[in-house]
């Protein structure tokens, strides 16, 4: 599989398009602010968007979801139900994932990790070495907690589980806020967010 990280919008968001170069089945993670440019990305030979993977429902991430969704009859829109209440209401062709689900892209797989926070239906999307990270970990930090549906207690819990993955993991935010890719091994020592998740007390004061 392959993947492209394009940058989009005024709030530095990251949308992604993977696709799986056997059968050309391709998704987009997050699609928001300029579709046309991430439909620009599609005219690779032989890709065809079957997939929009949401991280979460903050309208900076799914502001192009009814774009994809007019132009692209057979496409589904996969997200966690916790994410639901954030909604003005409830996309067309959308099949909600579970911890631990395996979605298949052509003949390649990607686990989702529920990791709640900064929104209550927050996941990842593990492939191989790379974990797409929503707006659930930055560079540097941590998604907000202070927005309605966060919590603090959440947010450490999920990123003491990032922590334990494999340190060689390429990290894939949501937003460029401090670059655009790291992995857990670099992030150990430089997150603040990961230098306190052992002390709530401190790490609340970090991210609240």
């Amino acid at each position: 599989m392959k993947y492209l990280q394009i940058p989009v919008g005024p709030m530095e968001n990251l949308s992604y398009l993977l696709w799986d170069e056997g059968t050309g089945s391709a998704a987009v993670i997050d699609p928001a602010w300029q579709p046309e440019l991430i439909e620009e990305k599609l005219k690779t030979p032989n890709i065809n968007l079957d997939l929009i993977l949401l991280t979460h429902a903050h309208p900076d991430h799914i502001n192009a979801c009814s774009y994809f969704l007019e132009k692209y009859t057979n496409l589904k829109i996969l997200m966690h139900k916790e994410e639901e209440f954030l909604l003005e209401k409830p996309f067309d062709r959308t099949e909600y994932l579970r911890d631990g689900q395996e979605i298949k892209l052509g003949d390649e797989k990607l686990t989702v990790l529920h990791t709640p926070g900064h929104t209550p239906g927050s996941v990842c999307y593990l492939w191989k070495n790379l974990l797409f990270t929503g707006d659930t970990l930055f560079l540097g930090c941590c998604g907000r907690v202070d927005l309605p549906g966060s919590d603090p207690e959440a947010m450490r819990q999920s990123l003491l589980r990032i922590s334990r993955l494999s340190e060689n993991i390429e990290l894939l935010p949501g937003h460029a806020y401090n670059g655009f890719k790291t992995t857990i091994k670099a992030q150990k020592p430089a997150n603040i967010c990961f230098k306190y998740l052992n002390d709530k007390e401190d790490f609340y004061r970090v991210v609240v």
